[in-house]
């Protein structure tokens, strides 16, 4: 055997080693850290992605999020030192963060998990109380839009907006889709989802609530305000 073919394969051997011992953490830490993979998975369908490697047209296995505040930066990075014992590494765009990881064993744990494509993602199969509140939260915090009168979430995924209206009745959140046809026909339709009644929002702010700083404050303001009109 050649130096070169003995490196290689010591190399392959090492990184085996290493992603073995990533795939025990996440499966000794599974059942404790699962609200935290939904937190993970709910802001990737609202403002991430992730690349797999085909070997062709993409050589890395990475996870991209790109939240527009620090304090998503900072939920993020949390929840993936604790389910997957890693953190991102983070660039200041000015208007926005760049955070990504490359992580073959991330990736391939997420994919099993739930679709993070920007047409057809999906709410992970997630039962209990405290992972539906972290998805929501997560979601609603890339992309939700705060206003004195109505949240709004707009995305061009007909599906996985059924899905996350469905999840916001379970917590006896009543929400409504509308859809909205640019003139460009070579543009997407877009669905709105929108919570627009008082008692609603009031609903949303005490059993979801936002991560995002700034919206939370904005929203609390509104609820306030409202509080003392009445």
């Amino acid at each position: 055997m050649d130096i070169n073919k003995r490196n290689k394969l010591n190399v392959i051997s090492r990184w085996k080693k290493l992603q073995d011992k990533d795939r025990k953490f996440i499966k000794n830490n599974r059942e404790k850290t699962k609200h935290l993979k939904s937190r993970i998975c709910g802001f990737l369908a609202g403002d991430g992605n992730i690349l797999k490697s085909n070997n062709k047209t993409c050589t890395h296995n990475t996870v991209r999020f790109f939240p527009d505040d620090k304090s998503l930066v900072e939920s993020f990075n949390k929840a993936l030192s604790l389910v997957y014992n890693k953190e991102a590494k983070i660039k200041n765009k000015g208007k926005f963060y760049w955070v990504y990881i490359d992580s073959k064993v991330i990736v391939e744990d997420l994919l099993k998990t739930t679709t993070f494509d920007k047409l057809n993602w999906k709410v992970p199969k997630i039962k209990t109380k405290k992972e539906k509140i972290e998805w929501l939260k997560a979601y609603f915090d890339c992309e939700a839009h705060v206003n004195k009168k109505i949240i709004v979430v707009k995305s061009v995924n007909k599906m996985g907006l059924v899905q996350v209206k469905n999840l916001l009745k379970e917590f006896d959140i009543t929400s409504k889709i509308y859809n909205y046809k640019p003139k460009n026909k070579n543009w997407n339709t877009n669905f709105i989802l929108i919570i627009s009644k008082k008692e609603d929002r009031r609903k949303y702010l005490k059993k979801i609530g936002f991560n995002h700083t700034i919206k939370l404050k904005k929203l609390n303001k509104i609820i306030n305000n409202y509080a003392a009109i009445a």
